[in-house]
């Protein structure tokens, strides 16, 4: 627990090692590798697969059922006149349904292996969340409001990862609609709060990314008005 390393994790490490190889001519590490492993294609509310406990190493289902789903829906009222402010209106739905399903499945604590933007070995914590369970998880929560409608300046875009097979990162992407591609990296922080948005280039160049100065990492209260 003293050292502090990233731990995204032990187990996939070889699955990296491959997708490395793999996009060696992709400037934007765009990939479905751990899309194809462990995600579940076709998300709709009423079954939403988590992946958590590291490297997807457990998977629970979560119901989102009709109040649910408006409450989701709410955080893009009024509509976006700009990408920018949609972006900020993603950021929350994605808190909220992290919320909403973590209630569920257990995830909805603490994320202590989140530390110092690394996260550190879980000791078989299964509330826990490495990159590779929130990039699968957030790509599931963005693609339920992106087939909902809800987006209109952005899709949804497969993963992308940075670092070496032995201290990987990985991050789901967002696409302006014809333009420039942004990670939605909630490791960087607790569950709940609305994980920032970076431009993917930032984000692969160095870490930590410069993070915008308006980032305040308050986490949802789950008593606001339904």
């Amino acid at each position: 627990m003293g050292v502090s390393v990233r731990f995204c994790s032990i187990l996939g490490w070889l699955g990296m090692a491959w997708v490395m190889s793999a996009c060696a001519e992709n400037p934007s590490h765009l990939n479905t590798a751990y899309l194809d492993r462990y995600a579940d294609p076709n998300p709709v509310p009423t079954s939403v697969l988590e992946c958590h406990g590291f490297s997807c190493s457990e998977t629970s289902r979560a119901t989102l059922n009709r109040d649910a789903w408006r409450r989701v829906a709410a955080v893009f009222v009024p509509r976006a006149k700009d990408a920018q402010t949609e972006r900020r209106q993603i950021a929350h739905g994605v808190a909220l349904i992290q919320l909403l399903v973590g209630q569920q499945t257990g995830t909805a604590v603490h994320q202590w292996t989140h530390r110092d933007k690394d996260i550190l070995p879980n000791l078989n914590d299964p509330t826990q969340l490495d990159c590779i369970d929130e990039a699968v998880n957030t790509w599931t929560y963005l693609t339920l409001m992106e087939r909902s409608g809800l987006f209109h300046f952005h899709r949804v875009a497969k993963l992308s990862y940075a670092g070496s097979p032995i201290d990987p990162r990985n991050t789901a992407v967002l696409q302006e609609i014809g333009g420039q591609y942004f990670a939605m990296d909630p490791s960087l922080v607790d569950v709940g709060v609305p994980p920032p948005i970076v431009p993917l280039e930032s984000w692969i160049a160095h870490w930590p990314p410069d993070l915008p100065a308006s980032e305040a990492g308050v986490r949802l209260s789950m008593d606001a008005p339904k």
